[in-house]
């Protein structure tokens, strides 16, 4: 590994210990990938270089379930966080688990057969926000509310590309390690922020997650992974549905399609559909 870990470790160690207010939690944002993964490991491998009794500070770790993502992912996503859950309970450590999901009215095909809503693309992202930032938002502002404040670590990258680069320079603040955040009284903490994609991997394939196990089944994910912002489940049953939403284009004018007229139609939508899923 180029980069040094202990100088990484002994800074996450200086940010727990002597922030300004020591009861503001952390919220780690984790989705099981690659760099959410790394900076969970060297938060925790940090914390444990720590007497206990210096242990006060709540450490949320907070993983976002889309209810459309591939099954094998959400398999192993559910697998990693039990394991969090038991080894941070077995560690004694301010650790807790937590997962998000949106509302029923935000859910992805509400949207999109039930409200008409376009299939997500690269112009129009709605499924990014209404089902993966909307819900971890409500848990962080949930947070702000008991505590007064709340840091938010998360696992960005400059070296994942130079929009993100840019981006994470534009906001930081020289000097210092947190930077605002756009909720209120929210900061955000990248400690993993200069540490390079080789460098990254080299560390997870050297040093074992110590909530157990390897990171074996992560590689291979990522190895066979078919990257996506907003996952579209591709089983037996979607040709079906997407059958079931051309019918409704063709019974019901594009304005009511792709507006939210087709909710006056409900008792004819439900029919197509259920007909088109039991043919």
């Amino acid at each position: 590994m180029f980069f040094d870990i202990h100088y990484l470790e002994n800074e996450i160690i200086d940010q727990y210990l002597y922030d300004e207010n020591l009861d503001r939690p952390w919220i780690i944002g984790f989705s099981g990938g690659k760099d959410s993964t790394m900076l969970l490991q060297v938060v925790w491998n940090a914390l444990k270089k720590l007497d206990p009794i210096l242990l006060t500070r709540q450490i949320h770790v907070v993983c976002n379930d889309t209810l459309v993502e591939n099954p094998r992912i959400v398999k192993f996503v559910n697998k990693t966080l039990n394991k969090i859950q038991k080894a941070t309970n077995e560690q004694s450590l301010p650790i807790s688990v937590h997962q998000t999901i949106p509302k029923l009215e935000d859910t992805f095909w509400i949207k999109l057969i039930g409200l008409g809503y376009p299939a997500p693309n690269r112009f129009y992202r709605w499924c990014t926000e209404r089902l993966k930032i909307d819900p971890t938002t409500r848990f962080i502002l949930d947070e702000v509310g008991k505590k007064g404040e709340a840091i938010i670590l998360l696992g960005t990258r400059s070296a994942e590309s130079s929009n993100r680069a840019s981006s994470m320079k534009k906001h930081e603040v020289k000097g210092q390690r947190l930077r605002k955040h756009q909720l209120p009284n929210t900061h955000v903490y990248a400690p993993i922020k200069d540490v390079k994609t080789i460098e990254l991997w080299q560390y997870l394939n050297q040093v074992p997650p110590p909530w157990g196990g390897v990171h074996k089944e992560l590689v291979t994910l990522y190895r066979n992974a078919n990257a996506g912002d907003c996952p579209l489940v591709i089983d037996k049953t979607t040709p079906r549905l997407l059958k079931a939403i051309k019918h409704l284009h063709f019974f019901y004018p594009p304005s009511n399609w792709y507006g939210q007229d087709i909710k006056q139609y409900p008792s004819t939508y439900q029919y197509l559909v259920k007909k088109q899923l039991n043919e």
